[in-house]
């Protein structure tokens, strides 16, 4: 044990810090199949997450979808004109107002609480604290969910399962910690 020493206008004399008791941790499972290794091995085999993820991201994307049908109706009954004519004129502005929509309503709360609207309900949080990172995964989750076939080949083609954004990004979506009980 080392004392704090510092200058001071006044005689201080070191006091003696106590190492702090590590305080044990919740564990988190990562959302990932058991391999052949756990099964063989005998160690503790984690929930099956892929079907989660890809529930998670089929139900994004389809919200997406209605989200973005509903204000292509829109534009083109407040237009007065068919939703050809409305979005082959107005498709720069649209096309802004459909990435902003699509992502202040499902990932705003992503950023501000690492989860998204569905990830709550299914116990999944992003496993980074800091809000950059979780702002910078958004935007890839967005992407990752706009294209979800090819978020779906790449769950099904790596080996622990990672979504797109999960791999262009290096942070991954984790199970919920159980609560401790003492």
């Amino acid at each position: 044990m080392q004392g704090i020493i510092s200058p001071a206008l006044g005689r201080v004399s070191p006091v003696p810090l106590e190492e702090p008791l590590p305080s044990p941790a919740a564990p988190t499972h990562a959302l990932r199949l058991p391999t052949s290794e756990t099964l063989d091995g005998g160690a503790e085999v984690t929930d099956s997450s892929f079907w989660s993820l890809v529930k998670l991201e089929f139900l994004e994307a389809g919200t997406f979808l209605l989200l973005n049908a509903f204000l292509a109706k829109l534009a083109s009954w407040q237009a007065g004109v068919p939703m050809a004519r409305c979005y082959a004129e107005l498709w720069p502005y649209l096309l802004g107002i459909h990435l902003a929509l699509s992502w202040t309503v499902v990932f705003v709360p992503m950023v501000l609480t690492g989860q998204s609207i569905f990830m709550a309900p299914m116990g999944l949080v992003l496993a980074s604290e800091q809000p950059e990172r979780r702002l910078a995964f958004s935007l890839f989750h967005l992407a990752s969910v706009l294209v979800f076939p090819l978020s779906f080949l790449c769950m099904v083609l790596t080996p622990n399962h990672r979504t797109l954004a999960e791999l262009l990004t290096g942070q991954e979506i984790l199970l919920r910690p159980a609560p401790r009980y003492n």
